[in-house]
């Protein structure tokens, strides 16, 4: 499978939680980081895959959950989670989005969400953080390791690339041709800001 670590210029919020307790070295048990919520409004999950060998298409999910757990004291204490509803994606044409939730795509009606869960979160510097964990699309999970950067407002995102071939989601047989097998995904989380 082709999964690529990004450059360091990215910002991640896809959902996690390990709710259990963590054990340092000392065998002092640690709570784990509260969870945060999320700002839908400014938030994002977005992909983009070319068609045709130069054409670009882009779409969004519009309905999807984010769990984000983050201590910047104790990073490795931090988690995340996302849900995607595959039925809500939008790309500017009715006809494609009702074809992405068909069989041989995303297969809506037997696999309704994409998600990606946590297992590590480690930070690399003050603003980057590298987030191990697993990702389902299509009923398949693949291991998968992204650079998420994070800003001082609460916004978490990152930028990766998946190869849909890994998950299944192919096209038919003339359409799979035409659509490259890279897809560039691009996710946004940020945390409401509490009232002064």
């Amino acid at each position: 499978m082709r999964l690529r670590r990004l450059p360091a210029v990215l910002l991640f919020a896809l959902v996690a939680v390990h709710s259990a307790a963590v054990q340092p070295a000392d065998g002092t048990a640690r709570i784990p980081a509260a969870a945060a919520a999320i700002d839908p409004a400014r938030s994002h999950v977005g992909f983009t895959v070319t068609k045709l060998g130069f054409s670009d298409v882009d779409g969004t999910f519009r309905d999807f959950d984010v769990e984000l757990r983050y201590d910047p004291d104790r990073p490795a204490l931090s988690s995340v989670r996302w849900r995607v509803r595959v039925a809500s994606v939008k790309t500017g044409e009715a006809n494609r989005d009702r074809a992405l939730q068909s069989v041989e795509y995303f297969d809506a009606v037997h696999h309704p969400e994409l998600t990606f869960e946590s297992r590590q979160v480690r930070a690399l510097d003050a603003g980057r953080l590298e987030v191990e964990g697993d990702i389902t699309i299509k009923g398949r999970t693949r291991p998968l390791t992204i650079i998420v950067a994070r800003t001082a407002d609460g916004r978490f995102e990152t930028r990766f690339e998946l190869d849909r071939y890994d998950f299944d989601v192919r096209g038919g047989r003339v359409m799979s041709r035409l659509i490259g097998r890279t897809v560039r995904i691009h996710l946004v989380a940020t945390a409401e800001q509490e009232e002064a």
